[in-house]
């Protein structure tokens, strides 16, 4: 998931532009090395068991990790899994790779950019699950620094679980923007879901016409034409998946009640509120996804 926030700082330095760095981050999802290939070089799994899980994995339409069905299915153990995540080369460093060979930055910009990115950022070098964590929540609340003074925890796990669900559900070349506070939103095609409870929000999710295809049809696994009712559809149910993660993760894990309401599409509305609105623009090469959250 670093990436996407190395992307963000790479611009934030005025060093690279995000036609440059989203170039760089499709031609690394097209190169990186898959756990599938690490599993058979090790000797942990066979090119068949490998094509099963790919199987399987496609009949969930990705949405769950090549790790997590090889552990299920009895080819990996936690130690091997484990053990094989270790030896991927985090993302940041080869969208940093590919920016060189694309002529976008030197040898020399790139290291002295991933260390000054490291500090700045104050990232963990041993990436288990725990400094995962830790190394996420900190690239958030930097990545919202200038828009709040302090972020609040809820809300740094609803937009932590977003990217994880980008990630998983439509893919992982994306990058954000800075986020910006407005009281006024016109939409173009996006669906929003008020969550009820101790975090109060209601969230959007808002796209131009061909970004809002192509959307719902990395979302969907299939290819649509027109922006019909079954984009619409597609564009909702993401939502409603991720807002009911949501709220199931703040239930196990704060106690935390909350009750979703149904989604509702707001196609040309204008947003408004008496309070701030956060917009967070999100980058993909099929367009512009602009998540907004009114808390």
């Amino acid at each position: 998931m670093y990436a996407q926030f190395f992307g963000n700082y790479l611009l934030s330095k005025h060093i690279v532009t995000a036609e440059q760095v989203i170039q760089a981050m499709e031609e690394q999802h097209i190169r990186h090395l898959k756990l599938g290939t690490l599993a058979i070089h090790a000797g942990f799994m066979t090119l068949a068991q490998v094509d099963n899980v790919l199987m399987r994995q496609s009949q969930m339409q990705g949405r769950r990790r090549f790790g997590e069905i090889a552990v299920e299915a009895g080819y990996l153990t936690n130690e091997q899994l484990e053990e094989l995540l270790n030896q991927q080369i985090p993302i940041y460093l080869l969208i940093g790779e590919r920016l060189v060979e694309n002529g976008a930055l030197t040898e020399t910009q790139l290291e002295e950019l991933i260390l000054s990115y490291q500090k700045e950022n104050e990232l963990l070098q041993l990436e288990n699950a725990s400094t995962h964590q830790q190394n996420l929540d900190a690239l958030f609340r930097n990545l919202f620094l200038i828009t709040f003074s302090d972020i609040p925890d809820y809300l740094v796990k609803y937009l932590s679980l977003m990217f994880n669900n980008l990630i998983r559900l439509i893919g992982e070349d994306f990058m954000p923007l800075n986020p910006i506070l407005c009281q006024e939103y016109i939409t173009n095609h996006c669906y929003g879901q008020i969550i009820n409870g101790e975090h109060s929000l209601t969230s959007y999710m808002d796209m131009e016409e061909d970004a809002a295809i192509a959307f719902a049809s990395r979302f969907a696994d299939r290819e649509f034409k027109v922006c019909d009712e079954y984009v619409q559809a597609a564009i909702g149910d993401f939502l409603n998946i991720h807002n009911g993660l949501f709220t199931v993760n703040v239930s196990n894990e704060d106690s935390v009640e909350l009750q979703l309401n149904p989604t509702v599409n707001l196609e040309n509305t204008m947003l408004s509120s008496t309070s701030n609105i956060l917009h967070l623009p999100i980058i993909y090469p099929f367009g512009k996804l602009n998540i907004l959250i009114k808390l």
